[in-house]
């Protein structure tokens, strides 16, 4: 690799030992990143370390393919991942339910995002990220917040994919009302990380709870339309789909609990990869020219669904920013009885963590870890247990393949568009919330692109 484009973007360094058990509390509450030690990033699996049970960090790729992929049915979904996602409104829904709930609802759901469905959501993507790059035009201020530009963007596509744009009758108030719920899920409750009980009020909960209404209230009048008014939007699919074995549809609740679902995986989890992709890119000028090349040569040659896939370079550089700073920040089980993880014995309920952060930047598993480098996924073929930004196995996220396509047309579309800078003075620093996210807002220098 040519040392004249070194870049290794900020991260915490790994501390030389664990830390004690109030300090590690207090680090998880301000940035469960900076937990981590030199030895989860240098061992296949790290045992302890954690004041609350027994708990195994696994980066080893046979173990996690034990765990995720061969066996899975002795590692149920962790007790804080279940309070987390219920909390936010998910627990009728696929990325919550378990046992025959969930074996239901993912071969219902399945079907509606196959690789011909996603192909065809294509052009109205396009449409929903331009209709966002024109307003740019206009704007008098060139120095954008990056974050919530790209917050602009996946709504927009997931608002014209999932509804046609319906939305009923007062559309702004509705997306405001998501919004200020994704930022009050952004923090996880400390009481569900130490595993206080259920019936203990959570603060945070009831917020998002209310905050929630506003989108259920027009999920509902959505759900009424089209109760009268055929429509090939995503909700009408969704609300259409069969299990192929038994012919039942999901019910209002589940509908409700997996709409919400996709709007977070689309909304959060990738306008912040879209966020660190472009911040990376500003800051490789190599990488910078080669995406917007290819944006140039992909996008003013044929149909938008073929440009996807020309869109190699570019994509190579979403998966890099997502190895250095996954959407998915930790995946959590618990074994349901006593087990072995290599030469190791888990007692009952013991928690195994596999947190793609650090997996990613494993040193036994990749070459120059903290090196900003799209080629490796150029080069060669990458180890599909090292490498999960969308999980693995049956319960691997069902939407990846959209949030590729989305997130890989959006990067060109931008690129091609406008020229980006990161603005003097900032301080760019990685904290972990329900997604791993820049801590403060991502200020960028916008200008229009020469032939753009």
């Amino acid at each position: 690799m040519d040392t004249a484009f070194v870049f290794r973007p900020p991260a915490p360094v790994p501390l030389p030992r664990p830390l004690g058990p109030i300090a590690l509390l207090e680090t998880i509450r301000r940035n469960p990143l900076e937990c981590w030690t030199q030895a989860h990033f240098e061992q296949p699996l790290v045992i302890g370390g954690f004041p609350f049970g027994q708990v195994a960090v696994v980066s080893d790729p046979s173990i996690i393919r034990q765990v995720l992929v061969e066996t899975p049915s002795e590692y149920g979904k962790g007790a804080i991942e279940r309070r987390v996602l219920s909390s936010a409104g998910l627990g009728d829904g696929l990325v919550a339910v378990e046992g025959e709930p969930w074996r239901r609802q993912r071969q219902t759901l399945a079907p509606l995002l196959g690789r011909k469905m996603i192909a065809g959501f294509a052009p109205v993507m396009a449409e929903a990220i331009s209709a966002v790059i024109n307003s740019w035009q206009s704007r008098n201020d060139r120095v954008i917040d990056l974050k919530a530009e790209m917050s602009r963007i996946s709504l927009e596509v997931l608002v014209r994919c999932m509804f046609s744009s319906d939305v009923g009758d007062d559309q702004d108030c509705w997306r405001a009302a998501l919004k200020r719920f994704f930022a009050a899920k952004m923090i996880v409750d400390p009481f569900d990380i130490i595993g206080l009980p259920d019936y203990v009020p959570r603060i945070a909960r009831w917020r998002a709870r209310r905050m929630l209404r506003g989108f259920t209230d027009g999920i509902d009048g959505a759900i009424a339309r089209r109760r009268n008014v055929p429509a090939r939007d995503g909700l009408a699919l969704m609300l259409r789909a069969t299990d192929p074995e038994t012919g039942a549809q999901m019910s209002e609740a589940e509908v409700k609990a997996n709409l919400l679902a996709f709007f977070f995986a689309g909304q959060e989890t990738t306008s912040t990869v879209l966020t660190w992709t472009l911040y990376l890119l500003s800051q490789c000028p190599e990488w910078y020219g080669r995406v917007t090349a290819e944006a140039h040569s992909a996008l003013d040659n044929g149909p938008i669904e073929q440009a996807i896939n020309r869109l190699v370079e570019t994509r190579a550089v979403v998966e890099e920013a997502m190895r250095l700073y996954p959407p998915i920040v930790g995946i959590t089980r618990n074994a349901t009885a006593g087990t072995r993880l290599g030469s190791h014995t888990l007692e009952r309920r013991a928690m195994v963590i596999i947190s793609p952060y650090v997996l990613h930047r494993h040193r036994l598993l990749w070459t120059d870890p903290d090196v900003f480098n799209p080629a490796r996924f150029l080069d060669a073929p990458v180890n599909r247990y090292a490498y999960l930004p969308f999980g693995i196995g049956p319960r691997m996220c069902i939407g990846a393949a959209f949030a590729m396509q989305e997130t890989v047309l959006a990067v060109a579309m931008v690129l091609k568009r406008f020229i980006f800078e990161l603005a003097p003075g900032q301080v760019v620093w990685p904290v972990q919330r329900l997604t791993l996210r820049p801590r403060d807002p991502l200020l960028m220098v916008m200008r229009p692109a020469a032939g753009g």
